[in-house]
């Protein structure tokens, strides 16, 4: 009813990321900035977030994409218009790690997501966020 729902979903997702993904958080929050052009870290984030809302019965599309959506400008701020747009670009052109990490995220992810797999994938590949400025 009028996206109440949608927005309890938004804001479980948020912090599930935020958690999953905390280890590699500089102090400002920032995720480490090579996350942001891997397709599988990026499928893997897609395919969770999908997966979470097939479980709660959430099947419109554009509903889908608020919560999608939210989670990716949660991580990545700024560059989250970019990044959604390498996204659209990876699944649209059937990129192999993008679909991969995809399908694997959604075959892990329920209900109540438990991400402990993304986080041993991210830290497992990517240097945490140093929040230095230049």
């Amino acid at each position: 009813m009028f996206g109440l729902g949608i927005g309890k979903h938004k804001r479980s997702l948020q912090i599930v990321f935020a958690a999953c993904l905390a280890p590699l958080k500089d102090e400002l929050g920032n995720i480490p900035i090579p996350m942001q052009t891997d397709p599988a870290i990026n499928g893997a984030i897609l395919g969770a977030c999908e997966a979470y809302a097939q479980h709660h019965n959430i099947t419109k599309p554009s509903d889908i994409a608020v919560i999608a959506d939210a989670v990716f400008e949660d991580l990545y701020r700024r560059e989250s218009i970019e990044v959604q747009h390498r996204v659209d670009e990876w699944k649209n052109t059937n990129d192999d790690a993008f679909a991969s990490a995809y399908q694997d995220a959604k075959s892990k992810t329920n209900s109540e997501p438990n991400l402990s797999w993304l986080t041993e994938y991210a830290v497992n590949n990517f240097e945490p966020a140093t929040g230095k400025m230049l």
